[in-house]
C-alpha cells in the first residue's frame, strides 16, 4: 500500500515534504543549523569516533549513559557532555544520547 505524503511542517506551507520539510524549507531549515564543525561535529570528533568504532564492534564497550554494552553493528554515538560539548562522556546508544538531548531539550524550567 502508498503511503501518504507528507506535507511540509513549517506553518502555512502547502508543499510536499520527503522529511520534515519541503525543499525550500529544508535548505533553510540546514542553513540556520549550522555545519557539522560548528554543531562540534568538525575532524577531532570524527577521527576520535573512526578510532572508538573499532573498539565499539568488539561488544565490549558500554553506553556511557545507561551502562549497558553496545553490541556490534547497533547505532553508537560519540556522546558529549551535557553541559560542555568539549568534552566526550563516551561512545553511548543512539538511543541513550538521543533521549538525553530530547530531555534537555524539553526541560521544565524552574519556578
Amino acid at each position: 500500500m502508498a503511503r501518504a505524503r507528507r506535507i511540509c511542517a513549517k506553518t502555512g506551507c502547502p508543499h510536499p515534504a520527503d522529511g520534515r520539510y519541503c525543499t525550500t524549507h529544508n535548505a533553510a531549515y540546514e542553513a540556520e543549523r549550522g555545519t557539522a564543525s560548528a554543531r562540534g561535529y568538525g575532524s577531532r570528533h570524527q577521527k576520535t569516533r573512526a578510532r572508538l568504532n573499532l573498539e565499539v564492534q568488539t561488544g565490549t564497550v558500554t553506553c556511557s549513559r545507561c551502562g549497558q554494552p553496545i553490541a556490534p553493528n547497533t547505532p553508537w554515538h560519540l556522546d558529549h557532555d551535557d553541559e560542555d560539548r568539549g568534552t566526550y562522556l563516551g561512545p553511548s546508544h543512539a538511543y541513550c544520547n538521543d533521549s538525553a538531548g530530547g530531555r534537555k531539550a524539553h526541560a521544565q524550567p524552574d519556578l
